[in-house]
């Protein structure tokens, strides 16, 4: 039997190794959300994800550019 789209169950992919929860989702200071993407950028670069690692200095950028502007 062929289980219908409504049937199966929801996935995503997801990277083993790397934590799920999106670091701006839990709160903080720009400068904790910061070093939260600094460190997971650290992370991918080590387990050779160039792509996410990438991503995630992209969102430490972002994340010194909101402390800067709140100086």
């Amino acid at each position: 039997m062929l289980a219908t789209i409504s049937e199966k169950p929801h996935t995503r992919f997801q990277r083993p190794g790397f934590k799920q929860a999106h670091p701006s989702s839990s709160g903080g200071t720009p400068t904790q959300r910061r070093d939260i993407w600094v460190a997971r950028a650290r992370e991918a670069d080590m387990a050779g994800d160039r792509v996410h690692a990438e991503t995630c200095w992209q969102h430490a950028e972002h994340w010194h550019r909101v402390y800067l502007g709140q100086e």
